[in-house]
C-alpha cells in the first residue's frame, strides 16, 4: 500500500474507474461532485472520504460518517464485503484545494476488505441526527425518526442541505479516527509518474539544426525552465548526471527519451558531463549558451608544474580514470607516470584553463606526487636532478 501526496485526486481515482468499472460510470460524477465540496469545505469533519469502486458502480462517503454505527455511509462502505463477492477498490482520499479547475490533494491506497472489517470492529455508537435547512435552521432529531420530522419543515425551512449524524462519545469518534489517519501517513510515498510538456515541431526543428552543426557533443537544449538532452545524448547522459530517463513526446512524431537539469544547475550538471570525455554544448534561445570541448578538461600535449616538477600530459583514458604523463625535468631519461583524472584536472585548473569560472573549486587533499617521483628516479640507472619547486604553476601548450 501506498500513498499518492499533491496529486490531481479525480484524475488518479479516473484510472480506477477506466480499468475497473464496467457499468454505472455515471455514479463517479457524483462522485466528483462530493469531492470538490469536500475541497472547498473549511469543516475538518468533510475533508477526508472513503472511496471505492467496483465492477457496477462507485461510492464516495465520509469518513466520519463510516465510523459511526448505522449510518448510510457505514451501511454502504460495509455491504459489499460482508453481502457479496464484488471485487472492490477503495482509497482515502483528502481533498484540499483546487487549482486550474483541478481538484488537488492526497489519495492513500487501502484494502477493501480489511477496511470494511476495521469499520465493523472500531464503529462508534450513535446519538441523534443533525439537519441543517436552506435558510440555515438547525433540527436535531432521534436518528430513526429525524427524516419524517425533516419532511415536516421542509416547506417552512427549504430543503435540507447537510446530514449528519453525531456520537455519543465525541471524543471516541475522535481517537478512532487519529489512529486511521497515523496508520495511512506511515504508507510509503509512492514513486512518481513525471509527464513532460511535448516538444513543438518548431522547437524540434531548432534542436535538429544545432545538433547537426554539433553532432559529437552532448547538446543540452533549454525548454521550459530546463536543459534537455534528447535521444542517444539523453542515454548517456542520464547516469552521468544521476537523473531519470523519461520519454518526450513530439507532436504527430514517435516520443523519443529525454533527460535534464534545470537551467539554474548548469554549471554543477554540465561539468558532470564534461568530465566524463564528452563534448557538451549548451543551446539557449537559439544562441550558444556555453561550450565545453572535452580536449580543454584535460588538455593533451600540454606541460604542467604539478608540485614543482614540470610533466607533460601524454593521454586521458576516461574510462578507465587515469591520465598518463612523463617527468620531463631531465630530457635525457624521463620518467613515465599515471594519475587520476580529478588529481591532473586540479592542477590544470590551477594553471588557467578554467573555461567557466562559476564551478565551485573544493580544494581536496593532495599527496605529494614528489614522494611518487622520487621513487620513480630510484629504479632508473642514473639519478634525475633533484627539481626546484617554483613558487607558482605554469603552463605551455
Amino acid at each position: 500500500m501506498k500513498k499518492y501526496t499533491d496529486v490531481d485526486v479525480v484524475a488518479e481515482l479516473q484510472k480506477l474507474v477506466d480499468s475497473h468499472v464496467d457499468s454505472y460510470k455515471e455514479d463517479f460524477d457524483i462522485d466528483k461532485r462530493i469531492i470538490s465540496r469536500a475541497a472547498k469545505s473549511r469543516n475538518p469533519e468533510d475533508k477526508t472520504l472513503m472511496w471505492f469502486c467496483r465492477p457496477h458502480g462507485t461510492h464516495c462517503l465520509n469518513e466520519n460518517q463510516v465510523f459511526i454505527q448505522g449510518t448510510r455511509d457505514h451501511n454502504t462502505f460495509r455491504f459489499y464485503a460482508e453481502q457479496t463477492y464484488d471485487e472492490c477498490i477503495a482509497r482515502v482520499i483528502v481533498p484540499k484545494a483546487i487549482k486550474r479547475g483541478k481538484v488537488f490533494g492526497d489519495v492513500f491506497e487501502i484494502n477493501y476488505r480489511e477496511q470494511a472489517a476495521n469499520v465493523a470492529q472500531n464503529s462508534v455508537t450513535p446519538d441523534h441526527d443533525r439537519l441543517t435547512f436552506a435558510d440555515g435552521f438547525v433540527l436535531d432529531a432521534p436518528c430513526r425518526s429525524s427524516f419524517d420530522e425533516a419532511m415536516a419543515l421542509v416547506g417552512e425551512h427549504g430543503g435540507v442541505q447537510a446530514h449528519r449524524t453525531l456520537p455519543k462519545d465525541a471524543d471516541a469518534l475522535v481517537e478512532v479516527l487519529s489512529k486511521q489517519k497515523s496508520r495511512r501517513d506511515r504508507l510509503p510515498e509512492a514513486e512518481r509518474t513525471e509527464v513532460l510538456s511535448p516538444l513543438p515541431i518548431a522547437e524540434l526543428r531548432k534542436y535538429e539544426a544545432v545538433k547537426k552543426i554539433h553532432p559529437d557533443a552532448l547538446v543540452c537544449f533549454a525548454q521550459n525552465g530546463y536543459f534537455e538532452l534528447y535521444g542517444k545524448d539523453a542515454e548517456k547522459a542520464a547516469p552521468l548526471l544521476g537523473t531519470k530517463l523519461l520519454e518526450k513526446k513530439v507532436r504527430g512524431k514517435p516520443s523519443m527519451p529525454v533527460t535534464g537539469f534545470r537551467e539554474a544547475a548548469w554549471v554543477a550538471a554540465s561539468k558532470k558531463l564534461w568530465q566524463s570525455g564528452a563534448d557538451v554544448f549548451l543551446s539557449k534561445d537559439g544562441e550558444t549558451f556555453k561550450e565545453l570541448k572535452a580536449a580543454d578538461y584535460i588538455p593533451v600535449g600540454a606541460t604542467l608544474n604539478m608540485d614543482g616538477i614540470k610533466c607533460r600530459i601524454d593521454a586521458v583514458d576516461f574510462a578507465a580514470d587515469e591520465v598518463r604523463l612523463t617527468n620531463i625535468e631531465n630530457k635525457n631519461r624521463p620518467i613515465r607516470f599515471s594519475e587520476s583524472i580529478k588529481y591532473v584536472r586540479s592542477y590544470v585548473e590551477d594553471t588557467g584553463i578554467a573555461v567557466y569560472d562559476t564551478v565551485p573549486k573544493k580544494p581536496a587533499a593532495r599527496e605529494s606526487i614528489r614522494d611518487k617521483l622520487k621513487s620513480a628516479q630510484k629504479a632508473q640507472p642514473s639519478h634525475t636532478p633533484k627539481p626546484q619547486k617554483n613558487k607558482g604553476k605554469d603552463m605551455e601548450i
